[in-house]
């Protein structure tokens, strides 16, 4: 991906834009659903639970960020990912907590469990 940024936008300022412009479960989820292709809005309504209201407002963010695109087909407004990059990082991030979970899991594990169940006791 190539840095053509406006002048004045400091990287790092833009990344966390990024992050918080998908830092709600409910636009988390949104992606999630789009990962497979373009989904009518009813659709995204439907499985996420979202009043229409929220569900647009939730859309909003997402669509100023750039991250998803909205198109009309027969009359019905549908939405898709901008890009497969927006598939990638939620892949990445699915694999980053998966991994960090194990290394927790590893961490926390008692080394010796008679000790462990003594400290208990």
């Amino acid at each position: 991906m190539k840095d053509d940024l406006p002048v004045g936008l400091v990287l790092s300022d833009v990344k966390a834009e990024l992050f918080k412009s998908i830092g709600h479960p409910a636009r988390i989820q949104l992606l999630e659903m789009l990962a497979d292709g373009p989904v009518a809005v009813s659709r995204l309504r439907d499985g996420t639970g979202l009043e229409p209201s929220n569900l647009s407002q939730h859309l909003g963010v997402l669509r100023r960020q750039r991250l998803v695109i909205p198109s009309r087909q027969d009359g019905r407004l549908f939405y898709e990912l901008s890009c497969p990059e927006v598939s990638g990082l939620l892949l990445a991030a699915r694999s980053l907590l998966g991994t960090v979970q194990q290394s927790t899991r590893l961490t926390m594990m008692p080394l010796d469990e008679p000790a462990a169940e003594a400290a208990v006791r």
